[in-house]
């Protein structure tokens, strides 16, 4: 929600009750028209099997929501908070499940925090978490990005976030979600139609 409003400019995004399914919104950015999905996430440090299956499914929808196709995957990570190996597994995980292992070319981080990291660089960061969080990077081929809430104008730096990405996607074309993922998603949407009607007409039978 933060990395979406900075982006926007504006409190698209609501920044105080969790997301459960996917939110678009759009935006001129940049005399760019663009489009943002924020993805239901997951619990800090919940691995795969703790996440429910609708938020699993919620998840991988959301690449449906940029016709006609989605350029990159921005990554939030909170820079005031510590990255652990339990973060960077767990972030695997929900990724590849949700994306694919090629998600990573598609991934750019981006750092955020609400100025309250002091004087510490970016660079300061990723050094003191060490391996998780350098190893992360790698995998995105270091690509990482860093946006402030603390008042000032994020113009200038939301217009080099767009360059990063622009630059992405000439390395890497735009991002294409795999049969396997539309097949988990229909499956289980089937799933849940078939649990929706036992439960009506158990209703309908009391």
């Amino acid at each position: 929600d933060l990395v979406g409003n900075i982006i926007l400019g504006r409190n698209a995004f609501d920044a105080v009750d969790a997301t459960f399914n996917c939110e678009k919104r759009e935006g001129e950015v940049c005399e760019r028209r663009v489009t943002l999905v924020q993805t239901p996430g997951w619990l800090r440090g919940y691995q795969l099997c703790d996440t429910a299956g609708l938020l699993k499914t919620e998840t991988i929808l959301s690449v449906t929501l940029c016709p006609p196709g989605l350029h990159g995957f921005l990554l939030a990570i909170n820079a005031e908070l510590p990255f652990k190996d339990v973060n960077k597994k767990v972030t695997k995980e929900h990724l590849e499940y949700c994306f694919g292992e090629k998600v990573w070319d598609h991934t750019a981080v981006v750092f955020s925090h609400r100025g309250h990291i002091h004087h510490e660089t970016i660079e300061d960061y990723i050094s003191k978490e060490g391996a998780p969080l350098q190893s992360l990077l790698e995998a995105c081929g270091n690509r990482y990005h860093v946006l402030c809430d603390d008042g000032t104008d994020n113009s200038t730096n939301v217009r080099q976030l767009f360059e990063k990405i622009d630059t992405m996607v000439a390395e890497n074309s735009c991002y294409e979600i795999e049969s396997r993922l539309i097949q988990t998603v229909e499956e289980r949407t089937k799933e849940v139609d078939k649990k929706a009607e036992e439960l009506r007409l158990q209703t309908q039978q009391q």
